[in-house]
């Protein structure tokens, strides 16, 4: 076995991979956003729940069809949209997900946790 074909192999296992952890961050990001109250946002200081939904929504799409992509074509390759649409995630994840935290559901729990 030629040694370019066992690292090409390997590449496109590691893109596979990093598209499925881009895909993971990018649904709970959406999921996450999808279960908080409109009211956390606004007691937060953060931009509208809808503006979060419809950032995270696209990267979660971008996200799942770019990973079909991939799997599709054998590991294409790590795209610009799947590196934005992971930023995106990220931005929420450790932003705006921890001061909604913060605020909780407005229920009987202390601190929101």
């Amino acid at each position: 076995m030629y040694p370019w074909i066992l690292v090409s192999t390997i590449e496109n296992w590691l893109y596979i991979a990093l598209s499925l952890v881009a895909v993971v961050l990018a649904v709970w990001a959406f999921g996450d956003c999808l279960i908080r109250g409109k009211d956390q946002f606004e007691r937060a200081g953060q931009k509208t729940k809808t503006f979060w939904l419809l950032l995270t929504g696209v990267a979660a799409f971008v996200g799942v069809v770019s990973m079909a992509g991939a799997v599709n074509s054998l590991g294409a390759g790590f795209s610009l949209f799947q590196i934005a649409a992971l930023c995106v995630a990220a931005v929420y994840l450790a932003g705006p997900r921890g001061e909604l935290k913060l605020f909780g559901s407005g229920g009987s729990r202390p601190y929101g946790y």
